[in-house]
């Protein structure tokens, strides 16, 4: 109950708490009580631990051209890693121009390949049918909770259309270099892939257009910098306004050809790929 500066004496009803904004009065307090009251749900998903088994070993294609952060790998790199060693798994990371040398030198076949999508046209050739091969954008998809959207979303792609308006949406805000995946990838594969001159709008960060019916299509990247709900709101939206929603990854895989064998870790949604 706010303004209690104004009515100290008040009665409350049970379980109710009396707050001044103006003066601050047990607004600490009552943080505390919302904190208390929150449900404490725990997040037992995983990335890829629960693709691989102990002692398994991932290669991890990781390009470094001039749109990869410089010093650091990108969060979904990271995450991967970071959950095939809790899992008992060995990463083996190599750039794609040393995937070859790479995968000759393993002491082992490895369980899976997992690489930066943009690379996928290169790596599918190197890695051989009976590899299991995806991508780090897929995998957030999966862990973000709209993978399966984003299958059928894929499919849309080669019902494009000229004059068809696309929206690009990334998560971050990043400074866009030469070879940017959204502004300059996606676009030029798609015009290769479908022929048709697209009517291409691109938002990023919290910029996520509140009307989305004009779109054909909605491309996103994989959302490591929004958390689970605003994806999950995001694929609503679209699904709300009858517009279909895919992800770079998997709209990069299918822009390549290869869409159900990126799906292998996940069969159910290589039948989805199929319909």
């Amino acid at each position: 109950m706010n303004k209690c500066d104004l009515a100290p004496d008040a009665e409350l009803p049970e379980n109710a708490i009396a707050v001044s904004a103006v003066n601050g009065t047990n607004i600490y307090e009552l943080k505390e009580k919302i904190a208390a009251a929150a449900k404490q749900e725990k997040n037992d998903k995983r990335l890829i631990g629960d693709l691989v088994h102990t002692g398994d070993l991932v290669v991890l294609v990781v390009p470094i051209d001039s749109a990869a952060p410089k010093g650091r790998l990108i969060l979904p790199q990271q995450m991967t890693i970071r959950d095939l060693l809790e899992s008992g798994a060995m990463a083996m990371v190599c750039r794609e121009s040393e995937l070859e040398e790479t995968l000759r030198a393993c002491g082992k076949k490895p369980a899976m390949v997992v690489t930066d999508s943009q690379a996928f046209a290169v790596v599918s050739k190197i890695v051989p049918n009976d590899i299991t091969l995806t991508s780090f954008s897929i995998l957030m998809a999966r862990y973000k909770g709209f993978l399966d959207s984003a299958v059928r979303g894929a499919a849309e792609i080669g019902k494009l259309r000229s004059g068809d308006c696309v929206l690009i949406s990334e998560g971050c805000t990043h400074h866009r270099q030469c070879g940017d995946i959204g502004t300059e990838k996606l676009p030029r594969l798609l015009k290769a892939r479908t022929g048709a001159e697209l009517a291409l709008e691109f938002s990023s960060g919290t910029g996520f257009p509140e009307d989305l019916s004009k779109y054909r299509l909605i491309i996103h990247c994989g959302g490591c910098m929004l958390n689970e709900r605003e994806m999950v709101y995001r694929s609503k939206c679209a699904a709300d306004a009858g517009v279909p929603m895919t992800n770079y990854g998997t709209a990069l895989s299918y822009l390549n050809g290869i869409l159900k064998r990126t799906l292998a870790p996940f069969p159910e949604l290589q039948r989805l790929a199929d319909s």
